[in-house]
């Protein structure tokens, strides 16, 4: 039943915007004063007004200040920088489109796993288990690599605890007790191994488009072949690229029955050791917690297997289409991070090429990390900055 509050449970001020008299109940003065936070001046929906006009700005005043880094680190780069896309000359049916999320997003697809995040909840399990177990200070700017950075250390750690509690080190315990010691201490890599496939899934169908031009008009040209790191087809939506000349790299939404591939790379750091059990313990409940600690462990390489995108894998099931690749003279990265978690897919194109110190690589840049991005990839790959050009999107 809802509770009857009295007239003297309010307190009513003034807006200063509006001029509109508003209530604030006794609970919430009480929750300001505790917090030693001042009284609203305004009342809801100014401050819905207000809050909305300040997010504008502060998207505003952030979008200048990309705008301004990049325009100073162009101005010092080693590569050519493309300001109109008409510029972009390419070798018909000689080029090679590379798909990343960035195209999604500048066609107006919230598909960033920031969007991901959001789209768990502030109480979901899995959230949780990611961001309390992930040792990496920004997991959502790189969730890819961030799931190899598991603290394994910590679940490890925290078996004798558990062991303690299942009275695993009882003489009468059973063989449940102790297995139930370790499902307890490693349960949010269960947590990640079982619902982030489920999760991603189900969020990846929700996305689509939400603008109407087609700002690659130009650029986009729908004979050519892609590869695609999208799990989306907006590529063949937007810009009526054929689905035949599109290789998803980690799958497509359309086929419901393809696995979506989710993971860091096979040259992520992910190891863990052993700690090291008290001195003066008893011998038995020793080779019962080291026993414990060798199974965690085990099932710490599931997780981390089981997280990895196994590169050599997609690239051998794609073996006839990158083999195909041996004439392509100009390859064109849209949207692409160049995030070293698909350096191998790369050096892939580059093996297979025939002149590949001929390429001609137009990127796609969207912000000074972009730049940042391209010369450390140039480095890697061994291109050199002559044969890379930067266009601005």
């Amino acid at each position: 039943m809802r509770k009857n509050i009295e007239q003297n449970d309010f307190s009513y001020f003034q807006c200063i915007n509006c001029g509109q008299a508003f209530a604030i109940t006794k609970e919430e003065q009480l929750f300001y004063a505790n917090k030693m936070w001042p009284m609203p001046k305004r009342c809801k929906k100014c401050r819905d007004i207000r809050r909305k006009k300040l997010a504008e700005e502060e998207k505003e005043h952030g979008e200048r200040r990309r705008v301004q880094q990049l325009n100073d680190v162009t101005a010092t780069s080693p590569f050519r920088i493309i300001k109109d896309k008409d510029e972009i000359i390419l070798k018909p049916m000689k080029t090679l489109y590379i798909i990343g999320n960035g195209f999604d997003i500048m066609h107006g697809v919230p598909s960033g796993y920031y969007n991901f995040r959001d789209s768990l909840g502030k109480h979901s399990d899995l959230r949780e288990a990611l961001e309390t177990y992930i040792k990496k200070r920004d997991l959502w700017a790189d969730f890819e690599e961030g799931l190899a950075a598991i603290d394994a250390d910590t679940m490890i750690a925290g078996l004798d605890e558990w062991m303690d509690t299942y009275n695993a080190y009882d003489t009468d315990a059973q063989a449940a007790d102790f297995y139930l010691a370790v499902e307890a201490a490693i349960r949010p890599t269960q947590v990640i191994m079982d619902e982030l496939p489920k999760r991603f899934r189900k969020w990846i169908n929700t996305l689509s488009p939400h603008i109407d031009n087609k700002p690659l008009k130009g650029i986009i040209n729908f004979g050519e072949r892609y590869i695609n790191f999208n799990y989306t087809e907006f590529l063949e939506t937007i810009y009526d690229v054929s689905e035949k000349n599109v290789v998803y790299l980690h799958g497509c939404r359309k086929n419901k029955r393809e696995k979506l591939i989710l993971g860091h790379s096979q040259v992520a750091e992910s190891d863990w050791s052993l700690p090291d059990i008290v001195e003066g313990s008893h011998i038995r409940m020793e080779q019962k917690l080291y026993d414990a600690q060798e199974i965690a462990t085990n099932y710490l390489g599931e997780y981390d297997a089981s997280t990895e995108k196994n590169t050599d894998e997609i690239i051998n099931k794609n073996k006839l289409f990158f083999e195909s690749l041996g004439n392509i003279k100009d390859i064109v990265v849209i949207g692409h991070s160049l995030s070293k978690v698909d350096y191998p897919y790369f050096k892939e194109i580059i093996q297979c090429n025939n002149e590949f110190e001929e390429l001609t690589w137009y990127i796609s840049c969207h912000s000074a990390n972009d730049i940042d991005n391209a010369q450390r990839f140039a480095d890697v790959m061994g291109i050199r900055f002559k044969q890379i050009k930067l266009f601005v999107v």
